[in-house]
């Protein structure tokens, strides 16, 4: 503020809220209230800068004080879920956007933060409808239409996610991200190359942005062309030598260049991810599952959990975009051998991952833990609010930690990581009450081998195995029976489901 700067303090006060000097500005603006405490303008003022400067609390009272001097101001109920929004108070703060909306029901921005709200705790369906509503009120508002794209993407509606994003683009066509999630709501329904042209157009705005790049890497296999997916998989990781996303998309091109039989280009691939990030746990299991290392035991803790970390936020919308089973097989065998839930069982949701198997599991539980190396997974999964505790660790371990403690253990796909089955099944043995159940899936091989570490590096079994592994700990298989656990590249993958009971 120039020292010739004149006026009264809420004129000076407002020169600086309005020219970005926040810090200058509160002073004037709280000398200007106790000049004229009466008007709610100036405490809303306040409330602004203070926001701006991030003194929640101070910003929150700032706001009260003016919707109390002016209750039917729309705008003050508006600024006062913003802070609690921003304080991380989601009840309060979708109170006072209702409020905002009781005095104004156009209120776009109103709705739009509701919605946001309502994503995020995953309420999609009346997060959708709130985007929705915030476009009514103001059919020029991209930002709404590129949230409802979003929203309807992870409803698994691709078709209409790429209109709203159209949309969004349409108004707005800077929205960098926006054509990044064009791209990937294209590939969802088919269109590679549309969507490739939408990852041209993302890297315009953004081109060090490694998303960008390993997006472009998963268009360009859906195309066919895993060479150019290599290119851009590796700019990715030129990008981020420590990003885990892009070491596992790496381990995809490699998955896909050995099923391709193109020896050559896996090779150069490999040795130029050496190069740039390391021998990481990702870059050993990818070689070990592609037969140039020796096959270890089980995947590494390392390798678990940069991968699930990497592809936490994003894993139920992949794993789901592949026509996922295994929730739905784990729930009709618990049907067939456990009758309608009770809600009286101790259960362990052993892997638990974001949480889908724990839907299966839960209304059997009266209390349902959950346990996952990946801290990513656990904080996905601690959004659905079904479990009564979560705890980060390696399975075999914990297990052998809670002797005789559940009465079921739900695995999930866990196993897709052991090779011999023994060990952790004889620590499931010790973990469970007598008479206990276990409940899980494999994926299924019919090899000579007992196991065979995949391409994709996921471990396969034989039924044989699977049946001497549980008699030999003490377990009483109940039943192994086939399904398909999902579907990659419009192939079903086979997997088996078993269920035994201990003693």
């Amino acid at each position: 503020m120039s020292d010739s700067a004149s006026g009264s303090p809420v004129e000076l006060g407002r020169v600086a809220l309005d020219s970005g000097r926040f810090a200058d500005a509160v002073p004037l603006l709280r000398e200007a209230v106790l000049d004229d405490p009466g008007d709610a303008t100036i405490r809303a003022d306040l409330g602004i800068a203070l926001e701006n400067l991030e003194d929640y609390p101070a910003a929150a009272q700032a706001y009260a004080a003016a919707a109390a001097l002016d209750p039917q101001n729309p705008v003050y109920h508006f600024n006062q879920g913003a802070v609690a929004q921003a304080q991380g108070r989601a009840h309060e703060a979708a109170g006072h956007y209702v409020d905002a909306l009781e005095r104004e029901p156009l209120f776009a921005e109103a709705y739009f933060n509701l919605g946001t709200l309502f994503f995020e705790s995953g309420h999609l369906e009346i997060a959708a409808e709130h985007y929705g509503n915030a476009l009514k009120a103001r059919p020029d508002y991209a930002e709404a239409a590129s949230n409802l794209g979003l929203t309807l993407r992870r409803l698994g509606k691709p078709v209409e996610a790429v209109e709203q994003f159209r949309l969004a683009l349409a108004l707005r066509p800077d929205m960098g991200q926006t054509h990044a999630n064009l791209g990937i709501a294209l590939m969802e329904i088919g269109e590679f190359d549309e969507a490739i042209a939408c990852y041209g157009r993302a890297m315009s705005f953004d081109p060090t942005n490694p998303s960008m790049h390993i997006n472009l890497s998963l268009a360009w296999r859906g195309r066919g062309r895993t060479d150019l997916a290599a290119e851009s998989a590796l700019r990715a990781l030129v990008l981020a030598p420590e990003s885990t996303q892009s070491q596992v998309e790496l381990g995809s091109v490699c998955a896909a260049l050995f099923n391709e039989g193109k020896a050559d280009a896996l090779v150069d691939v490999l040795d130029r991810w050496r190069k740039v990030a390391g021998e990481t746990a990702i870059l050993k299991h990818t070689r070990a599952a592609l037969g140039l290392e020796p096959v270890p035991e089980r995947a590494s803790d390392a390798y678990l959990s940069q991968t699930f970390d990497a592809s936490s936020k994003r894993f139920d919308e992949m794993i789901l975009s592949l026509g996922y089973q295994v929730p739905v097989l784990i729930a009709e065998a618990l049907q067939r051998h456990l009758g309608d839930p009770a809600g009286t069982l101790e259960i362990l949701d052993a892997g638990c991952g974001t949480g889908l198997t724990g839907l299966a599991l839960r209304d059997y539980a009266q209390n349902l833990t959950g346990v996952d190396l990946s801290l990513g997974m656990l904080q996905q999964a601690s959004r659905r609010g079904i479990y009564n505790r979560l705890d980060q660790a390696e399975l075999t371990a914990y297990l052998i930690a809670q002797p005789h403690h559940f009465d079921l253990i739900g695995f999930g796909e866990l196993f897709n990581y052991f090779g011999d089955l023994q060990a952790p099944l004889q620590a499931a043995a010790g973990s469970v009450k007598p008479s206990g159940l276990i409940v899980g899936t494999v994926e299924a091989q019919t090899s000579e081998a007992p196991f065979v570490l995949g391409p994709a590096g996921r471990y396969a079994h034989r039924a044989d195995h699977v049946q001497q592994a549980l008699a030999a700990v003490g377990f009483s298989p109940l039943e192994i029976t086939p399904g398909i656990l999902r579907y990659e590249g419009g192939q079903p993958v086979p997997g088996l489901l078993f269920v035994a009971r201990r003693g």
